[in-house]
């Protein structure tokens, strides 16, 4: 993608977010914009932050609360890459049970 930076409200028309969405994501840690002016407090995102911020709706739509949400962006950097991570340590683990019931 380019190197442009995105305002807030491009930003939020691009994700299909509000801006008070964002500002809350911001305010609570979920994601922080890649620059705010100090003199305006204006908030500019990158267009690769889409996904993530695409990703957090979804993941609170699966009842995930927000701290959990937290934990997956900043543990792995990446919310998708995180969660297959996650989902392949619990398929192991039910593999496992299974393995030990049949036993």
């Amino acid at each position: 993608m380019r190197d442009e930076l995105l305002t807030i409200g491009r930003f939020a028309r691009l994700c299909r977010l509000s801006v008070k969405q964002l500002r809350h994501y911001d305010d609570t840690g979920l994601l922080a914009p890649v620059r705010v002016d100090a003199g305006t407090g204006y908030r500019s995102y990158a267009p690769e932050q889409a996904r993530d911020a695409l990703t957090i709706p979804l993941l609170r739509d699966m009842d995930l609360p927000l701290s959990g949400e937290a934990r997956y962006l900043f543990r792995a950097g990446s919310v998708l890459g995180d969660l297959s991570r996650v989902e392949r340590e619990a398929m192991r683990a039910l593999s496992r049970l299974g393995s030990e019931a049949r036993a």
